[in-house]
């Protein structure tokens, strides 16, 4: 007991330390986006508004038109999770029945596609989506990593952990694979579904390059392209172009409410699906 005081007290600073490192600059963001232009110009850190002000803000939403690509965002990240999560599901769907052949080959294929970097197949997408026309368009962004091998073989697990006694059941008084999927499958594995749902939206929501490289169009742009195009007018040398800091951290204020509103409702389920996911009864 004596030995354990002296460790628990040393662990207890260090996180403190740690946990001080990742909230005092958190701090110094939203203190700095409630100041005013003038105040936000001081050197040194600031760690209380100098003085309070929505100035930051005001500026980022009527000069700026910082709702536009919040609002592609929100459109991208909704549609492309809707979608991502559908399409998964009735990927696992399938190769969660014993009865479909070579269906270990087909899951061993689709885990070989994790090998693969992302940053690979940018380039032929880009073609693919000249061709289609898809450029400058918000779809290119929702088509983009549409499925994933992660998400299908995470369905695929909870899925096959679903009690197939009451889904020979369900089929001899006559439900068909839509019922089943709607009614047993989804309500059974939630947990799944919303993990790979959260994995998602947090995914399509911090897009960087495939805007980056897909949309050219500034009325398409996303929340992150716009917040790059922000950071970069505070370091402008023009007077016209400059943008104060106070607006700059406004901009990274507002792209983090989201996320820490969705983070605490989803921590629950998060854990609950990436523990569950691979324990079989």
């Amino acid at each position: 007991m004596l030995r354990s005081r002296p460790i628990t007290i040393l662990s207890f600073i260090v996180l403190f330390v740690l946990a001080a490192t990742m909230i005092v600059p958190l701090w110094s963001v939203a203190a700095t986006a409630f100041s005013t232009k003038f105040g936000s110009l001081q050197p040194g850190v600031i760690l209380w508004p100098n003085p309070w002000s929505l100035e930051g803000f005001d500026t980022l939403f009527r000069r700026l038109n910082f709702l536009l690509p919040f609002a592609n965002t929100f459109y991208v990240t909704i549609v492309g999770t809707t979608l991502h999560v559908l399409l998964s599901a009735l990927g696992g769907y399938v190769l969660a029945h014993e009865e479909l052949p070579g269906r270990h080959i087909i899951a061993g294929i689709i885990l070989l596609t994790l090998t693969i970097p992302s940053q690979v197949i940018l380039v032929p997408l880009f073609v693919v989506f000249k061709q289609f026309q898809l450029l400058n368009t918000l779809l290119s962004l929702i088509v983009s990593e549409l499925v994933s091998a992660f998400s299908i073989l995470l369905m695929k697990t909870y899925f096959e952990q679903v009690p197939k006694t009451m889904i020979e059941s369900a089929r001899l008084d006559g439900a068909g694979h839509f019922k089943l999927l709607k009614d047993f499958y989804f309500p059974l594995a939630l947990p799944g579904v919303v993990t790979v749902a959260a994995f998602q939206v947090v995914h399509k929501y911090n897009l960087f390059v495939e805007p980056l490289l897909f949309i050219r169009d500034p009325q398409k742009v996303t929340l992150q392209i716009a917040l790059q195009s922000v950071i970069l007018g505070e370091s402008a040398t023009s007077t016209n172009d400059f943008i104060a800091p106070n607006v700059t951290m406004a901009a990274i204020v507002v792209a983090l409410v989201p996320l820490l509103i969705f983070y605490p409702f989803m921590q629950r389920y998060l854990i609950r699906g990436l523990t569950l996911g691979g324990v079989k009864e």
